[in-house]
């Protein structure tokens, strides 16, 4: 009891250094036998302070957290020190002889052995001997309290905020505030630190909004995996930053991708490229391109063998991903649909990473975007660009078949392509073959959208074109209903299911869609005609808008009596001179109609 009472005081004694309240304080004597008297190293201000409130410094909770910084020789000498003040450490002080001896040895005072083992005695760790760097302690502050909070008052309103001031301004209004305040000006470096001692989520928050905050600095710990291949697949899209051109050269755009990836074996399960934005026609082809056997693999059966129906689809909460179609198309085939919580976006982080990875890809063919203006800098993107999009295609295919799925995956440990071939591998050898839809012509119709017509004589009618096949004429009735399945990008027919849940495709046989996708052009030539024919009929009817007027004005002024007609005739031909000259200043310069040339375009 008599050593633990002597520890108490030890770690506690006169002159002694702690933080309290976040400020560093010196020890002045003890009140009781749980509170002591502080004193505030930067202000001087004596305040009582109970000691289970009383944290070491952070420099000394450093020395004792980090025994394996401290250079050896340091640490020799330390360890000297502890296990000659270790027999000890019950003693109330050391022997006058072993005090001597100690500070004979190492070459130090008596009064230093002193406190050397006053030090060991608060903590009995060997870091406790260690001798800090020169200077002031680490979280010491000399500015006096107004200073202070004059600092961090000019923090929260200039700095932490949306509109934030540089760093430069806030420690010039810091420095003019305390001039005119008569208080002592900080130095620059001094409230640099404090800005850098407020970062945080809080600052973050402050600055940049909640959902950039969170991405800094919000804990996710744990990992999102599966333990077998198509028990998740995950899909979006992106635009892919590179132009393609038409097949004259000319540039048609940057093209939209949608990407399939399998959460276990991380392998590109499916995906999808065209120049049309994001719908659910491109789910629905990325789909079907994730379950079926690869068109790609035709003449290379080994090239993409990656195929099979996903237990499980999680997609973002984009429109396009809450089709009607689409969820009824993962009910027929038994996919459960999930959608990434709102304003998420790590819950979608596998794919997110897989169109990362693609996306640095594509910056290093011709005629790419780049991520950003500043990263595009004055590369000519539109001059550069000679990849038509059947040549992206093919360059993805080799990226993803031959590049991605056969370089070591940094989360599996080997390459995505080994994961899913000892996926399906069975203990004895054998290959276990992944489930495929039944009808495979018709799976990319279920996904397709659709709405519900009647069979007429003439056809089925949808938009402005009408669709028939042979099969459709014993359906024919004036109150029966179909589903009628479309595809937007394709409008030269559309898909009837039928009875039985059989699909007729019917074609088109009349209206738009009989001339979807022919180009009307018009010459130089023929447009300045047309122009000129439309010229020509504004000024005509201007002109029998104006004789009418005129014509109206001459009836309702005989119809007046003879005094009043005298003063209003008059009044009447200024009238028509004021018109007939704003007619002139309004009037456009005749064109010669003999000059105009037209060509006429063969059909």
């Amino acid at each position: 009891m008599k050593s633990s009472t002597y520890a108490r005081k030890s770690q506690f004694a006169v002159g002694t250094l702690w933080v309290f309240e976040e400020r560093v304080v010196q020890v002045d004597g003890p009140l009781s036998l749980q509170v002591v008297q502080v004193r505030d190293v930067a202000s001087g201000e004596l305040k009582p302070a109970p000691v289970h409130h009383l944290t070491l410094p952070s420099n000394a909770a450093q020395k004792a957290a980090d025994p394996l910084t401290v250079p050896q020789n340091e640490w020799d000498r330390a360890l000297t020190l502890a296990r000659a003040f270790q027999p000890y450490v019950e003693c109330r002080a050391l022997p006058t002889r072993v005090t001597q001896a100690i500070a004979l040895r190492h070459a130090i005072t008596f009064r230093q052995v002193q406190r050397l083992r006053a030090q060991f005695q608060a903590t009995h760790q060997t870091t406790a001997l260690i001798r800090g760097k020169g200077g002031r302690p680490v979280g010491l502050r000399c500015l006096i309290q107004e200073v202070e909070r004059l600092i961090q008052h000019v923090i929260a309103k200039h700095y932490a905020c949306r509109e934030p001031a540089t760093k430069e301004c806030i420690v010039e209004r810091v420095r003019l505030i305390c001039s005119r305040l008569s208080y002592p000006r900080p130095s620059r470096k001094t409230i640099l630190a404090r800005i850098s001692e407020a970062q945080g989520y809080a600052m973050d928050r402050a600055r940049h909004g909640a959902k950039s905050a969170k991405q800094v600095w919000e804990a996710r710990p744990g990992m999102h995996q599966m333990s077998r291949p198509l028990e998740e697949v995950q899909i979006d899209h992106t635009l892919v930053d590179v132009l393609v051109v038409h097949e004259d050269g000319t540039v048609a755009g940057r093209p939209w991708l949608t990407l399939a990836i399998d959460v276990a074996t991380r392998v590109v399960l499916g995906w999808y490229l065209t120049m049309d934005a994001p719908s659910s026609i491109s789910v629905a082809m990325c789909l079907a391109h994730a379950m079926l056997p690869k068109p790609e693999t035709q003449d290379d059966p080994e090239l993409w063998p990656m195929y099979g129906k996903p237990l499980c689809v999680l997609l973002d909460n984009g429109k396009d991903f809450r089709s009607y179609a689409l969820k009824r198309g993962c009910e027929q085939h038994g996919i459960e649909l999930k959608w990434r919580p709102v304003r998420v976006p790590h819950y979608g982080a596998h794919i997110e990473r897989l169109i990362g990875t693609f996306m640095t890809m594509v910056h290093s063919l011709p005629g790419t975007t780049f991520s950003n203006v500043k990263a595009r800098g004055d590369y000519p993107s539109e001059r550069r660009a000679c990849l038509t999009l059947e040549d992206l295609r093919a360059w993805f295919v080799q990226k993803i078949c031959r590049g991605y799925h056969a370089r070591t995956h940094r989360s599996l440990g080997v390459p995505p392509l080994i994961a899913w071939e000892r996926a399906f591998r069975q203990p004895d050898g054998t290959l276990r073959m992944p489930e495929v839809p039944l009808r495979p012509d018709d799976l990319r119709r279920d996904f397709y959208p659709f709405v519900f017509r009647r069979i007429q004589r003439t056809g089925v009618q949808l938009g402005q074109s009408r669709y028939w096949a042979s099969a459709l004429a014993p359906l024919v009735h004036p109150q029966r209903q179909v589903r009628v399945h479309y595809n937007k990008q394709n409008p030269s027919c559309v898909w009837i299911r039928a009875d039985g849940d059989v699909l007729v495709e019917a074609v088109v046989v009349a209206g738009a869609a009989l001339s979807h996708g022919r180009a009307v052009a018009l010459t130089d030539q023929e447009q300045a005609y047309l122009d000129q024919k439309l010229l020509d009929g504004y000024e005509t009817a201007d002109a029998v808008e104006a004789s009418a007027r005129g014509r109206q004005r001459i009836k309702q002024s005989h119809g007046s009596g003879q005094g009043t007609a005298r003063k209003s005739r008059p009044a009447a031909r200024s009238d028509r001179k004021g018109d007939a000259a704003r007619e002139n200043q309004l009037a456009l310069p005749a064109l010669n109609r003999a000059s105009v040339t037209f060509e006429v375009l063969e059909p």
